[in-house]
């Protein structure tokens, strides 16, 4: 019976996978870099020849047939006519999707420019266009992230982890240790459920593409909890010019206050590091954990030793409490050293469709929820967190007790983040340290813990460099809302909307190291549409410190039982 089970959900798990594929191709808007001279412009053009041209201007848009690049007098001259259905799938695009099928893929052959045209211009018009004239490029490529299937779990909440957790969970047996069983992003199987919640996207440019780094000020979803952020840009291509891009990818409304670059210049062997409160840090590991016990019965030590993908996911479910602490126990490397723990780790998944399921249970009710919300005092809101278990506390034992060291909140579901924590100015017992994380059920994943040493980076070695050029998708101008942290806030209301950002670094020297961190401020606002009444007993039974643990972990049991259930 359980082999049949297991070959049934695999079968789902093919074909789901097979029609979201099907479905789900995205492309993406490139735009050169503002900053070229009209020499480099003409060249970059001309080795687009084989694309097709379409021309955005004050007259209309127009496709440019018989294109000639002239390198020698830097401009373009066509023949301008009517641009074919098959080739008007960005300009159509008005909720900026950036999805096409198979009909509609010759988008991706598409190099749009953006100049204007003489009055008389129209189709069947010999033009002639300077590149000095050009306020724009774009060139259309393929998504390839978001047309994976990673991205279709993340843009659709779908149901493929779910699926792929209950064979899992099948296979090991319900009754069996969950908690020693890896637990690849769960998600609900039966519905299929609404789009979850997210925080703007960050992209670096590595010189050749914009790459996805992770996700910025996680968990600020109203006002009075918007916060500051900082993040790694490991995939960053370092030059006289940098490149980020900021975007919303989900059913959101995005508010950004700053967008500032961090740099530090190291050693080529030195990993620098930031701390949750900003603090930059040179660290070096220097001990793996000897013990890593989940409450007080589970030996984990294999999950957190490596960077695997195999995680810490406490959802140890064979305990009454939905509450789950972790023990890691370290050699102490003697006296004389500044330590501190790194971490490698996200928030689960998992925590974001439970925050939608508890708010949905608001209803029609959910609008006057968050206006009330927006008025409450970030205190009141972290409290809100706290008692219900949603940051990762972390806590180390000193020669006079447990001492909590902080509390780590969101750094989104989507990419695991690397951190450093100081414990400085701590008496921590030996020879053994002990180190406590503690959260609800199933809300945060740990890749990686080690023991490490740490120093900290003054603020006289770290440049900042704030945005020379911020444009978003339309090539709108939008760097006075983004250069300073003063609640004047450049806006994303619209999933694809994006804002490309370049940073001029004219120290820049070849022969040296950087890192580089964006720190970022802002909250956002999920656009949810609830229906019905207001699910008073499960507020009655819930909302109650510990109630959100709670019910994570007995919905978790639900999907258990469903992939287990002979019936399914």
């Amino acid at each position: 019976m359980k082999d049949q089970l297991i070959n049934r959900l695999s079968m789902l798990i093919l074909v789901l996978s097979l029609l979201f594929l099907a479905a789900c191709n995205y492309y993406k808007p490139i735009p050169t870099s503002p900053s070229l001279s009209s020499s480099a412009k003409t060249k970059e053009i001309a080795s687009q020849s084989q694309r097709t041209f379409i021309v955005r201007s004050n007259q209309g848009d127009f496709l440019l047939k018989n294109v000639n690049v002239r390198l020698d007098k830097e401009d373009i001259t066509g023949i301008l006519e009517s641009i074919p259905e098959d080739h008007q799938t960005y300009i159509k695009d008005e909720k900026l999707t950036y999805s096409y099928d198979s009909k509609t893929k010759p988008v991706l052959q598409e190099l749009h420019i953006y100049a204007p045209l003489e009055p008389t211009a129209k189709i069947g018009s010999t033009v002639t266009i300077p590149i000095s004239s050009i306020a724009r490029m774009e060139i259309i490529e393929r998504d390839k992230k978001r047309s994976t299937t990673n991205t279709i779990l993340l843009a659709t909440g779908v149901t493929l982890g779910a699926l792929t957790v209950a064979a899992i969970i099948t296979s090991a047996g319900v009754a069996n240790d969950v908690a020693n069983t890896p637990t690849p992003s769960p998600t609900p199987i039966k519905p299929i459920e609404p789009e979850g919640m997210s925080c703007p996207f960050i992209s670096a440019h590595d010189g050749n593409e914009f790459v996805f780094q992770g996700e910025a000020f996680g968990g600020a979803l109203f006002h009075s909890v918007a916060r500051q952020d900082y993040m790694p840009l490991p995939s960053i291509s370092f030059g006289p010019e940098l490149r980020l891009m900021i975007s919303n990818e989900r059913m959101e409304h995005m508010y950004i206050d700053v967008a500032d670059l961090l740099l530090v210049e190291h050693s080529a062997g030195d990993k620098v590091l930031v701390g949750p409160n900003g603090n930059l840090m040179r660290v070096h590991a220097t001990g793996k954990p000897k013990e890593a016990i989940l409450n007080g019965q589970k030996e984990i030590l294999n999950r957190i030793s490596e960077l695997d993908n195999v995680f810490c996911s406490f959802n140890d479910i064979d305990q009454s409490s939905s509450i789950n602490e972790l023990i890691v126990k370290f050699d102490h490397p003697g006296e004389g050293k500044e330590l501190g723990l790194y971490l490698n780790l996200r928030d689960s998944p998992w925590l974001e469709y439970i925050f939608e399921q508890f708010m949905s249970k608001y209803g029609e009710e959910y609008k006057a929820f968050e206006k009330e919300m927006d008025t409450k005092s970030t205190e009141e809101l972290y409290l809100w967190q706290e008692i219900h278990q949603v940051p990762l506390t972390i806590s180390v034992k000193t020669t006079e007790g447990w001492k909590e060291v902080t509390k780590t909140r969101f750094v989104g579901p989507v990419m695991n983040r690397e951190i450093a924590i100081s414990l400085e100015g701590i008496d921590l017992k030996e020879p053994i340290i002990e180190v406590s994380f503690k959260t609800g059920f199933l809300y945060w994943e740990i890749d990686q813990i080690a023991l490490a040493t740490v120093s900290r980076i003054s603020p006289e070695a770290i440049r900042v460099l704030k945005p020379s050029i911020a444009i978003d998708e339309k090539g709108k101008d939008k760097l006075r809302l983004i250069s300073e942290l003063d609640d004047q806030f450049l806006e994303q209301p619209v999933r694809g909307n994006k804002a490309y950002l370049t940073y001029q670094f004219k120290e820049f020297s070849g022969s040296k190291t950087y890192s580089a961190f964006l720190h970022t401020g802002g909250y956002y606002k999920v656009l949810h549409e609830f229906e019905g009444p207001m699910d008073q007993q499960f507020f009655s039974k819930y909302d109650k410190p510990g109630g959100l643990s709670d019910f994570s972990m007995r919905r978790y049991l639900e999907v258990s039982q469903y992939a287990s259930s002979p019936a399914n």
